[in-house]
C-alpha cells in the first residue's frame, strides 16, 4: 500500500458476489471521510442500466467502480460481458483527492481478481458507453 489507504473487506466480498452470483450490474467505491479506507458506496442491481451507473458518478469528486459491461463481439457477433474497472477522477475534482485516489487505485484493483479492463475517466467523454466498448474490444485482441 504505497498510499497507506486500506481496502475494506466488503469491497472484495461484494465484487466476488458480482462476479460469481451475477446479482449486481455495478459497484461504486469511495474513500471514507478521513481518506484512509476504500469502502463500498453504492451497488446497482442486475437490472441497472449504464445510464443509471453514470448518474451515480459525481461531477466534481473521485470514485472507483466496477461495471459488468455487455457488448457484442465484432468477431463472433455474440454478446459478451466484461468486468470493467473505472477510475473516475474528473478534471474539476480537488487536487488532494485526485492524488490519493491515483496512488490507492492499484491496491484495490489487485484485490479485485477477474477485472478484464480498466477505464481512466476524467470527463464524460472518457466513460461514454461506446468509448468503453471500443477500449474493451481493443484490449481483447
Amino acid at each position: 500500500m504505497s498510499s497507506g489507504v486500506a481496502v475494506n473487506d466488503e469491497c472484495i466480498s461484494k465484487f466476488n458476489d458480482m462476479k460469481l452470483k451475477h446479482t449486481m450490474k455495478y459497484i461504486i467505491y469511495k474513500m471514507n471521510d478521513g481518506m484512509t479506507e476504500v469502502q463500498v458506496h453504492k451497488v446497482g442491481g442486475k437490472e441497472a442500466t449504464y445510464a443509471e451507473f453514470l448518474a451515480e458518478l459525481p461531477e466534481a469528486d473521485c470514485r472507483y467502480a466496477v461495471f459488468d459491461v455487455a457488448y457484442v463481439d465484432p468477431k463472433t457477433s455474440n454478446e459478451r460481458n466484461k468486468l470493467t474497472f473505472f477510475a473516475w477522477c474528473p478534471d474539476v475534482a480537488k487536487v488532494k483527492p485526485k492524488m490519493i485516489y491515483a496512488s490507492s487505485k492499484d491496491e484495490l484493483k489487485k484485490r479485485l481478481v477477474g477485472i478484464a479492463c480498466e477505464i481512466q475517466g476524467s470527463d464524460q467523454g472518457d466513460i461514454e458507453y461506446d468509448e468503453v466498448v471500443k477500449n474493451i474490444i481493443r484490449l481483447s485482441k
